[in-house]
C-alpha cells in the first residue's frame, strides 16, 4: 500500500471511529454528518469524499467485518491442522471478534437492516452494492471437501450443503446473540452447534 493509498485508510478509519463514538452516545438518527466533522476535525467536504452519505457508514462496518471473515477463511485454508479444527477457530475467532463491542455491533447490524427493508436496495456508494454471502459459502465448501478427501467428513456428505449448513448456523447465531438481552457467550454459543454438526458429519 503507498503512503497515499495508507493516509486515505487512516482517514476513512478515523471517520468511522469518530461515528461510531457518536452512534453509540446519541444513536444512528440522531447523530449529523456536521457533528462527525466537528468531532474528527475535518471539512464535510472530506466527510463526502470518503462516504457519500451518513448511511454509507453503515455499508462500510458491513463490508469491514465481511472483509474480517475472509481473510480469517483464506488464513484457514492455508494451515496445515484437521479440518473441524481449522472451521472451529475460524467461527470462534469471528465470534471474539464481534463480542469486543457488542453494543455497536447491534446498533450498525440493525440500523444496516431498517435501512434495507425501508428502502428496498442498497444505496448507490457501497463498494460491495450487490453483495451475497456466496463467496464465504464457497470456501466453506472448498474446506470441508478437503475434510471429506482426508477421511474426517464421510464421502456421503454433500460438501456445499454442509456449507451452506454452517453459514446458516454462523448468521442466525449471530443475529440470536446481537437481539438477546442475555449476557451470554457468542463465541461458545457456535462452537457449540459447529460441534454438535461435526458430530452427525464427522467419521
Amino acid at each position: 500500500m503507498s503512503l497515499r493509498e495508507k493516509k486515505k485508510q487512516e482517514t476513512r478509519t478515523r471517520i468511522f471511529d469518530v461515528s461510531a463514538a457518536l452512534f453509540k452516545e446519541k444513536g444512528f438518527e440522531n447523530t449529523t454528518v456536521d457533528e462527525i466533522t466537528k468531532e474528527a476535525g475535518i471539512a464535510k467536504g472530506t466527510f463526502f469524499n470518503y462516504f457519500p452519505t451518513k448511511e454509507a457508514l453503515l455499508f462500510y462496518f458491513k463490508e469491514q467485518k465481511e472483509e474480517f471473515v475472509r481473510d480469517l477463511m483464506t488464513g484457514q485454508m492455508s494451515l496445515n491442522a484437521p479440518v473441524k479444527e481449522r472451521l472451529m477457530d475460524l467461527f470462534v475467532l469471528v465470534a471474539e471478534h464481534y463480542e469486543k463491542d457488542k453494543e455497536l455491533s447491534r446498533l450498525l447490524f440493525f440500523e444496516h437492516k431498517r435501512l434495507i427493508m425501508a428502502s428496498g436496495k442498497i444505496p448507490s456508494g457501497s463498494r460491495h452494492e450487490g453483495h451475497s454471502p456466496g463467496h464465504f459459502v464457497n470456501m466453506l465448501c472448498s474446506l470441508l471437501q478437503e475434510g471429506i478427501q482426508n477421511g474426517e467428513i464421510r464421502q456421503t456428505v454433500d460438501p456445499m450443503v454442509a456449507a451452506k449448513t454452517l453459514h446458516a448456523i454462523y448468521f442466525h447465531s449471530l443475529m440470536g446473540w446481537l437481539h438477546s438481552n442475555t449476557d451470554y457467550s457468542f463465541s461458545n454459543d457456535i462452537s457449540a452447534k459447529v460441534d454438535l454438526l461435526f458430530t452427525g458429519i464427522g467419521e
